[in-house]
């Protein structure tokens, strides 16, 4: 099973589901210095200890990232592990995000 999905993808998921979850897994730092609107901020350190507080549904479509791709899928992978059946990553992570954005300006 694939859990990863590219920013086109995410984006459609996005607006066909808007009540979807979007999960920041990067340090503080980074996610202050930009984040996609709506995100989370979890650690990807202290999703296994957070998660259920904030997303008690486990058939919630979530969508993970991190910086460049790496913990981002490792997150989704975690939430799939706990039971969270609609859990994936966004390939690329936030620098993918970011590129796309300024390809529509």
């Amino acid at each position: 099973m694939s859990t990863a999905l590219s920013v086109e993808d995410f984006e459609d998921h996005r607006k066909a589901n808007p009540k979807s979850v979007v999960i920041d897994v990067r340090d503080h730092e980074k996610f202050e210095e930009g984040h996609v609107p709506t995100a989370i901020h979890i650690h990807k350190t202290k999703i296994a200890q957070e998660i259920a507080d904030l997303v008690p549904d486990k058939t919630t479509e979530i969508f993970c990232y991190c910086g460049g791709g790496q913990s981002g899928p490792r997150s989704a992978e975690l939430l799939h592990e706990l039971g969270y059946t609609n859990a994936k990553a966004i390939t690329g992570g936030y620098r993918a995000l970011k590129t796309a954005i300024k390809k529509k300006l």
